[in-house]
């Protein structure tokens, strides 16, 4: 499908992954025939044939309902599948659909011929589905018991054909996030806004992306600097996720973390889009060149701890520093002013990311000691993930 970055690969095990999460929003849900929906569990994830969860409950206009829950893209999925007469799906209650049917024509009964509900899922998101998209893409790298599945794929790539392949795929997914953000510019119409909006978003990490954006929309920095990390979090409070956040995630934290760079250089934003927009013009440096030579001669390590130690004041460095920098300022501003960042971009430090990902990359001949890890090769996996 088409997503805000470019087209991505959805499927369907990870709309079975949202649904079992909860990770969307529940309240004030309606069926396709306008009847309220509230979900009380969602039943246990069937692996096996039959629907994808069984023994769901639910309220439907305030009637306590028990049944299983079937899930698909579309609604013509039921027929496709076969499903109307297959005694299998005698117990469905509730067929969950990402995207509306053109004919609206919604399949009113099980497989026994009962009556069923339909539930259109996408309005309901709580974010872009790419962004859903990419945390899988995540999981693919990482893998499990320590199997990558995007290290099988990129093994089916000739040898000397993976660093090119990895890097067409980077520089596309560089192009797809400055395209994001001069989407994001245009509806929001003031950069500052928007740093200030991204910047918390990403601070919230997934679990907190959403309450976190709500502070960035409610407070302006220079309102933030009037209130304490405390009364932030408060004004949040049964929004925040906790549970599985690790102690430096936690929203609180984050919080502190940023009031504390707004205390102690206010002007920060300003400094970072003056230090991005003085950096050397790397258009005469050789294509395919090594990140371990592009950081030596840019003096990219004197950059970071520059802008970890002068311009965040210490408030926010390491890895969470890095991944502000890959998903937020180097494509934000680039978009902003056409500047070429593409190359720094690349070559920035490794962020949040996988700890196996190092082990990954060594092992898929990508890495040597002139191509240290880096962020693009990074991004290009994640790529090859949502293209495949």
């Amino acid at each position: 499908m088409q997503g805000l970055f470019g087209a991505v690969s959805v499927p369907e095990k990870l709309i079975q992954q949202i649904w079992a999460r909860g990770d969307f929003r529940r309240d004030a849900l309606r069926t396709v025939s306008r009847r309220s929906l509230e979900i009380v569990t969602a039943g246990t994830w069937n692996r096996l044939d039959g629907p994808d969860f069984i023994g769901a409950e639910m309220l439907l206009d305030g009637k306590r309902v028990r049944g299983d829950v079937e899930i698909h893209f579309y609604a013509e999925d039921w027929a496709a599948h076969a499903h109307a007469g297959n005694p299998l799906y005698k117990n469905v209650v509730l067929h969950v659909i990402v995207f509306p049917s053109r004919l609206e024509n919604y399949p009113k009964q099980n497989g026994f011929g009962a009556s069923m509900e339909t539930l259109l899922l996408l309005p309901h998101l709580k974010r872009d589905i790419e962004e859903y998209a990419s945390e899988y893409a995540l999981a693919l790298v990482e893998g499990r018991d320590g199997k990558s599945e995007v290290l099988e794929k990129v093994a089916g790539i000739p040898l000397d054909e993976r660093a090119r392949r990895l890097r067409e795929a980077a520089f596309l997914r560089w192009e797809q996030k400055r395209h994001f953000m001069r989407r994001r510019l245009a509806k929001v119409g003031d950069p500052m806004a928007l740093v200030h909006a991204l910047t918390l978003e990403t601070l919230g990490l997934r679990r907190n992306r959403e309450p976190m954006a709500r502070l960035a929309l409610r407070f302006s920095p220079s309102t933030m600097l009037l209130l304490s990390p405390e009364k932030l979090y408060e004004s949040e409070t049964g929004n925040w996720r906790l549970s599985g956040t690790r102690p430096a995630n936690l929203p609180l934290t984050r919080l502190k973390q940023y009031c504390s760079l707004l205390t102690e250089n206010p002007a920060w934003m300003r400094e970072l889009k003056r230090c991005l927009l003085a950096l050397p013009d790397t258009s005469d440096l050789p294509a395919g060149l090594g990140t371990k030579r592009f950081r030596k001669e840019g003096g990219m390590s004197f950059l970071r701890k520059l802008i970890a130690e002068e311009i965040f004041a210490g408030a926010i460095g390491g890895t969470r520093l890095d991944t502000l920098m890959a998903d937020v300022f180097f494509p934000l501003i680039s978009a902003e002013t056409e500047t070429d960042l593409s190359a720094w971009w690349f070559h920035w430090f490794l962020g949040d990311a996988p700890g196996s990902l190092p082990k990954t990359l060594r092992e898929s001949g990508l890495c040597s000691r002139e191509q240290v890890h880096c962020n693009g090769l990074f991004q290009g996996l994640i790529q090859i993930s949502l293209q495949n």
